[in-house]
């Protein structure tokens, strides 16, 4: 089923780009320099359009996921810390169930009771 989905969305996802990059081949001067001086050229270039484009939206797209990342440490950092916590508890929980199972009277009788429960 994902599959499929997948199919579905990347398909025509693909399709798109590829019919931008085709229709918007054309070269364009992409400049680093907000004043544009004779004297120093800072950094200009020519690429075709869907080039910068697509790089520009590859940039924003991982700038949005490093800002996501950053901004979910805190969250990453508790849940750790909770799990931890639930492991020690855990052990603990087992410590103190063999502790009580070791203190019960040993009898040849079927288990029953608070006997069956503590067993388990």
């Amino acid at each position: 089923m994902k599959a499929a989905l997948r199919i579905l969305f990347y398909v025509p996802l693909g399709a798109v780009i590829l019919f931008f990059s085709f229709a918007n081949r054309g070269p364009v001067t992409v400049s680093l320099d907000p004043f544009p001086n004779d004297q120093f050229a800072l950094g200009s270039f020519e690429a075709p359009l869907f080039l910068v484009v697509l790089a520009a939206m590859a940039v924003g797209v991982i700038a949005g996921g490093f800002s996501s990342w950053v901004s979910h440490l805190s969250v990453r950092r508790a849940a750790k810390e909770a799990r931890a916590e639930a492991q020690r508890v855990r052990g603990e929980v087992e410590q103190l169930r063999q502790q009580a199972l070791a203190s019960l009277p040993q009898s040849d009788a079927p288990a029953s009771g608070v006997h069956s429960l503590l067993r388990k």
